[in-house]
C-alpha cells in the first residue's frame, strides 16, 4: 500500500512477474502465498498509448508530480483512501524502477526514474472483450441475467462511492438469509466525483477467488473524472437547480468548464449544443451510462444520446409509460418474465423523443431504440428490467427531476436484486460474493 502519513513514502513492496506488453507489468505483492496478480504501469495502465510506448516528456513530468503528490505533499494516504473500493480498479501501491547503467549499479538521476503506479488487474477482461467473444443473436435475450444483476449492482455501488461517499456495509448475523444493509459515508466532506467515462471497455472482471459465480466486476480508467467540489445535503431542492442551487454534482461531458457556464448551458436544449463534450453532465448521465452498458448486455443494443456517426439522438420512449407491455397486462398478463406471448410485436404509438429527428440528408446507418419497447420484449425478469428503465429514464431533452444522490438509487437496486434472488431458480442458485464470504464465515 501507500505509505504513512510521513514524508516518506513506504519502500516498494512488490515484485514484476511479467510483462504483458511494453510499459505494462504484471506484478504481484512479496511474500504473498496467494500471488495475487496486479498491474504495474507508468503513471497508469490506461494513459498508455495503443501501440505500447509513453511520451517520455509527459512521463517524466506525470512522475514527477505525483512523486510531489505522495511525498512532498503526503498526498498517498488521501489517493489511496479515494480510489480504494472493491467495484473500483483501485490504486495499491507505486513501484520505482530505477534503470540500470553499464555498471549494473542503478541510475539514480531523478529524470531517468519511472515511477509506476499499481492497480487491481482485471484478469478476466472487460465486457468489451466479451461482447466480441460472444455476439448478440437477438435483441430479447443476450447474456444471463445473473451476470447482468452482477454488473449493475456493482457499477452502482462503484458510482455510489465515487458520488455520494457511501459504501454498502454487511452484517452477518443472519446466516443464510440476504438482506439490505446499510450505505455508511466513509467521509463526511466528501466531495462528489463524476467518472464521466463508464461505458464496457472499462467494466472489468476478475476470475473468481471462492466460490462465488462471478469475480469482482470494477470499473476503471479514471482518466475523465471529475471532482465537483460541491456538496450534496438534505435541503437540496429540484426545483432550484437551474438558478442558483448548489446542491448538484455539476460537470461538463469532458474537460473542465466554470460552473456558471454550465449552469447556464443548462438551461437550452442539449441538442443545441453540437459539442458532446461540451454538454453538462450529472448525476443522470452516470446512471444513463450503467444502464446503457446492462441495457446492451441484454438487448445486444447500445441506445445514444449523441450518434457517433451523425451527432443526432436515436433514443425514443413510449409516452404513455409502455404501451407494450401495458396493453398485456391488461390481456390478463401476470408473467415475471418479458418478451412472453402477451407482448404485441405491434411498434409502440405514442413515441416521444424531446429531441430533433435524424435528418434523411444524414444517411446515417444507425436505428432509432425505443427503450420501452425493448425492454418489454427483453427475456429478462420484472426487477431487472425495472430498474434499468429507472436507470434509463433520465433525459436531457426532457429536463425530467434530476437524481442528486446515488445511494437512494442503490437502494432500489439491492431490493429488486433481492426479489430477483429468492423469487427465481437462477437467483437461488446463484452465488454472489457476499454469498460466498458468509459460507467461509459460518464454516
Amino acid at each position: 500500500m501507500f505509505g504513512s502519513l510521513k514524508t516518506e513514502v513506504e519502500k516498494p513492496t512488490f515484485e514484476l512477474v511479467e510483462q504483458l506488453k511494453k510499459n505494462v507489468w504484471i506484478v504481484t505483492r512479496k511474500g504473498d502465498p496467494r500471488r495475487e496478480k496486479y498491474l504495474a504501469s507508468p503513471s497508469s495502465p490506461f494513459g498508455v498509448k495503443p501501440d505500447g510506448t509513453v511520451d517520455v516528456t509527459k512521463a517524466h513530468r506525470e512522475a514527477e508530480a505525483l512523486n510531489t503528490l505522495l511525498s512532498t505533499h503526503n498526498q498517498a494516504y488521501t489517493i489511496r483512501q479515494i480510489l480504494n473500493h472493491e467495484n473500483l480498479i483501485s490504486i495499491v501501491g507505486v513501484i520505482e524502477n530505477w534503470h540500470f547503467n553499464k555498471s549494473q549499479i542503478s541510475d539514480l538521476v531523478p529524470e531517468n526514474n519511472v515511477q509506476m503506479l499499481v492497480w487491481d488487474f482485471g484478469d478476466a477482461g472487460n465486457l468489451s472483450a466479451l461482447f466480441r467473444h460472444y455476439p448478440c443473436t437477438s435483441p430479447e435475450f443476450y447474456l444471463p441475467e445473473s451476470l447482468c444483476w452482477h454488473v449493475l449492482r456493482s457499477l452502482i455501488r462503484a458510482v455510489t462511492y465515487l458520488h455520494d461517499g457511501k459504501r454498502l456495509i454487511y452484517r452477518t448475523e443472519q446466516p443464510g438469509r440476504h438482506a439490505v444493509r446499510k450505505w455508511v459515508s466513509v467521509n463526511t466532506d466528501w466531495f462528489p466525483i463524476l467518472h464521466r467515462c463508464i461505458e464496457p471497455m472499462n467494466v472489468w472482471l476478475q476470475h473468481p477467488r471462492g466460490n462465488e459465480t462471478y469475480g469482482q466486476c470494477k470499473l476503471g480508467d479514471f482518466s475523465n473524472a471529475a471532482v465537483t467540489c460541491h456538496i450534496v445535503d438534505d435541503q437540496f431542492n429540484p426545483n432550484t437547480i437551474h438558478s442558483n442551487s448548489n446542491g448538484m454534482a455539476f460537470a461538463t461531458k469532458e474537460g473542465m468548464w466554470r460552473l456558471e457556464d454550465t449552469r447556464s448551458d443548462s438551461r437550452v436544449p442539449p441538442a443545441s449544443i453540437p459539442n458532446e463534450g461540451d454538454r453538462p453532465y450529472t448525476l443522470g448521465d452516470e446512471m444513463w451510462s450503467i444502464g446503457v452498458t446492462v441495457f446492451t448486455m441484454m438487448t445486444g443494443q447500445a441506445p445514444t444520446y449523441y450518434c457517433e456517426e451523425c451527432g443526432c439522438s436515436h433514443v425514443t420512449f413510449c409516452e404513455d409509460g409502455g404501451c407494450l407491455e401495458k396493453k398485456a397486462i391488461a390481456n390478463g398478463c401476470d408473467c415475471f418474465l418479458g418478451g412472453c406471448e402477451h407482448v404485441s410485436q405491434t411498434e409502440c404509438e405514442e413515441e416521444v423523443s424531446g429531441w430533433p429527428d435524424c435528418p434523411a440528408w444524414h444517411n446515417c446507418s444507425e436505428f432509432t431504440i425505443n427503450i420501452h419497447s425493448y425492454l418489454a420484449r427483453a427475456r429478462y425478469t420484472k426487477p431487472l428490467r425495472a430498474m434499468i428503465m429507472v436507470m434509463l429514464g433520465y433525459n436531457p431533452a426532457q429536463r425530467n427531476e434530476p437524481w442528486v444522490r446515488m445511494a437512494e438509487v442503490a437502494q432500489m437496486v439491492e431490493l429488486a436484486y433481492g426479489q430477483w434472488k429468492q423469487e427465481t431458480e437462477e437467483g437461488r442458485l446463484y452465488v454472489d460474493v457476499e454469498d460466498d464470504l458468509l459460507q467461509r464465515a459460518t464454516h
